[in-house]
Parts: C-alpha cells; structure tokens; sequence
C-alpha cells in the first residue's frame, strides 16, 4: 500500500508519463483521466471534486494538497518558468520511487490521456477537449460539475468491459490463449 494519497498518485503517474506539465495541464489531464476513467469503469481513479472555475474544470484546494504531497514528500520538484506575462510551473518526477494502488483499468487510462492530448498546448487542449466534454456542457460556473452524467450505465447492450478486455490481453501477453486457426479448425472438425 501506497503512503500517498490516491490523488497525489494520481497526480504523480501522470507526470511520470508527462514530465515537465505544469499545473494546468495536470489538472485538466486528472480530469479527463476521471471522466474516461467514469465512462468505462463506471468510477473515477481519483477522489477531486471538480467545479466550473473561469478556467474549466478545476479542484482548487483538492489539487494542491495532492500537488503539495508530492513537493513536501520529494516525489516531485516544481519550479517556476516564465510565460511571457505570467509565470508557469514546470513539474518532474523525481527518483523517489512510488508503489501506486492502481489496477490494469487504471494504469490504462492515465497512459492514454497522456498519449492522446501530450501534443496539445494548454489552450487547445482546454478549448478543443476539455470544455467540450459532457459534464462542462451542463454546468454553470462556481457549481460542481455533474460527472456522474457520464458514469457507465451497468448492464447496458452495447457495452464493453474494459477491465475484462486488460485482462485477456494481459492472458494473451502471457502465452494463456490458444490460436484462432486451432481454434476454428476444432469447430471446423466438429460439425463435419
């Protein structure tokens, strides 16, 4: 078991994955990480309570504990970079290593956040993805967004299991599967 928080985990494998994000960026990247993570799982990975701040969604105090964990706990460093006008953070993994409570279904999903919107800058990613999503869609600003509008529905036709689907391929991975021509020649010589 894990001495950090789920959301400092959370927080923590996606830089593992992204290193350098700042702020922005990780906490849009936890976002969309729960949302697909709600859509396919029917859970959340982490514990944030998302609102609609002027910026999209956001857990004000929530992330930065979970950021702080990770900067007080020298899982982390963060330093601050000029943006012009502003000033922006930039955060790495350090050495420190980190046992992560997360299963297969989790892991999963944080990589294919990271995979599929490392690329976009902060305000594309914002403005093409994030307040594009279904819960920004029917929310009004300063209120909790409703995530629970894309948790998977249990027993729906059309579904898929995507922790069922990680864990046949991890059997395949492992050598656990038989061929699909043995497979159909077997069935072939049954009925013939």
């Amino acid at each position: 078991m894990s001495s950090l928080s789920r959301n400092a985990q959370v927080l923590r494998y996606l830089l593992e994955v992204a290193p350098g994000i700042g702020h922005t960026k990780l906490a849009k990247y936890a976002y969309l990480a729960d949302l697909e993570a709600r859509k396919y799982l029917g859970r959340p990975i982490s514990s944030f309570r998302y609102c609609f701040d002027r910026h999209g969604p956001f857990v004000a105090r929530g992330f930065f504990v979970a950021k702080d964990e990770l900067v007080d706990g020298c899982y982390i460093t963060e330093s601050q970079v000029p943006l012009g006008p502003y000033v922006g953070f930039e955060m790495y993994p350090t050495e420190r290593s980190v046992e992560y409570d997360f299963g297969l279904p989790d892991v999963q999903l944080l990589k294919y956040i990271t995979d599929t919107y490392l690329s976009k800058n902060v305000r594309d990613l914002c403005d093409e993805v994030v307040y594009k999503t279904e819960p920004m869609l029917h929310a009004r600003q300063g209120s909790a967004l409703p995530m629970s509008r894309v948790n998977r529905k249990p027993g729906s036709r059309h579904e898929f299991d995507l922790e069922r689907m990680l864990a046949g391929e991890a059997s395949a991975q492992a050598g656990r599967v038989r061929p699909v021509a043995d497979v159909l020649n077997e069935l072939r010589a049954r009925h013939n």
